[in-house]
This record gives structure tokens, C-alpha cells and sequence, in this order.
């Protein structure tokens, strides 16, 4: 099941009470939800997992424009995608990035996102199957979010994190915003936040 544009900020609004979009603009709450959308597939890639089959020609394989990260490579040709550590090639095979023949594992840098290499670098175009994180983003309220339900709550945490961090120099909506920040990191996993969570719940039992 997909999330409806139109009922997220809708939704929004009336926790806002700016049902007609006042202080807070329908376009100024769509770059919200873009935010929200980037910080999601930032701490869970897999969940915008789509597949491609790239032509190689040569090394640096790069992934498709809407890509966010490479999350494995499945196939090099007709051979199931092995990987193999760069510093393994560094090591035994120094010269790998020169050498050509039939491809048949791939690997990369732990902090390269958007492409890879295959080794050896083919003779010949090779196609080349990857499963990639894939970019979200939404342009209007009859855009739909190709996530579940399950992402509603969080989508909004996040969204209300930024509206009520518009006025941050009031105490009062600053301290909205890093409520609903942490209750959106908790959600997502983040550790910091879910053993603040923790420590407050502790305290909280203590006093009672």
C-alpha cells in the first residue's frame, strides 16, 4: 500500500492547526516530506531497493541517475556477482584496475555509494545486473509514495520536526521539534536517540 501525498499533509496541517496552509505553504510542506524521504532511505536503503542491467565498457561502472546507493551487484555477465574487498585485490592482484578479462567478481571503496568496479575490466560490453537504492521524491499532492503505511508516522515525525523547527526561537516550538526528531529517530533505529529514550523512560520509572 502507497502513502498518498494529499493525505500525509493533510494530515500535517490539522496536527499544525493550519488546515489552510498559512503558515506553513503546501510546497513548503512537499520539501518537507522530501527531507523526511531522504533521512529514511539515508538510515534504510534497502527499502527503495530497484534492480538494473547496466552495459560496461570499462571501469568505473556508475549507477543510474536515480540511485542513491549500490546495495550488491547480482549477475556480471553470465556469472553470479561475487565481491571481493578491495584491499584483497590490492594485495594479491596490485595491478587489477589494468588487467582485462572475463569479469567475474566485483568491489568497491566501503564509503563509494555510486559506483563500483568489476575485475577484471571486460574485454567486451558486459551486462552487468545491480540492485540499487533508489531515490525518492515528490512534486505535488497527487504525487504517491511508494512506501507502505507503516511509514506514515515517521514521515510525519519528520515533517513536524521541520515546521515546528521554523520557529525554533520560541523554547516552546524548538522543544516540539526535537520531540518529534527523536520519536522519528527512535522509529528509524538511530542509537543515540533510542538510548536517550531508554535513559528517560529509566528516570521517568524512578520517580514514580
Amino acid at each position: 500500500m502507497s502513502i498518498k501525498v494529499s493525505d500525509l499533509i493533510e494530515q500535517v496541517a490539522e496536527l499544525l492547526v493550519d488546515k489552510g496552509n498559512v503558515r506553513w505553504s503546501q510546497s513548503e510542506l512537499i520539501n518537507y516530506i522530501n527531507d523526511a524521504l531522504a533521512a529514511i532511505i539515508m538510515r534504510r536503503p534497502s527499502i527503495t531497493a530497484a534492480d538494473s542491467v547496466i552495459s560496461v565498457t570499462n571501469n568505473p561502472v556508475v549507477l543510474p541517475n536515480d540511485a542513491y546507493s549500490l546495495l550488491t551487484v547480482e549477475k556480471i555477465g553470465d556469472y553470479r556477482g561475487q565481491y571481493t574487498p578491495i584491499e584483497t585485490l590490492d594485495r594479491f592482484y596490485p595491478m587489477w584496475r589494468t588487467q582485462i578479462g572475463i569479469a567475474q567478481c566485483w568491489t568497491k571503496h566501503n564509503d563509494e555509494l555510486l559506483r563500483f568496479w568489476i575485475f577484471p575490466a571486460p574485454q567486451e560490453p558486459i551486462n552487468v545486473e545491480v540492485i540499487y537504492s533508489k531515490v525518492i521524491t515528490v512534486k505535488a499532492q497527487t504525487d504517491v509514495i511508494p512506501l507502505t503505511s507503516v511509514y506514515v508516522g515517521i514521515l510525519i515525525d519528520f515533517v513536524l520536526f521541520r515546521a515546528f523547527g521554523k520557529d525554533a526561537e520560541n523554547a516552546s516550538e524548538e522543544s516540539k521539534s526535537l520531540m518529534h526528531f527523536q520519536l522519528f529517530a527512535v522509529a528509524m533505529g538511530d542509537k543515540s536517540a533510542t538510548d536517550k529514550a531508554k535513559y528517560t523512560a529509566r528516570k521517568q520509572s524512578s520517580l514514580e
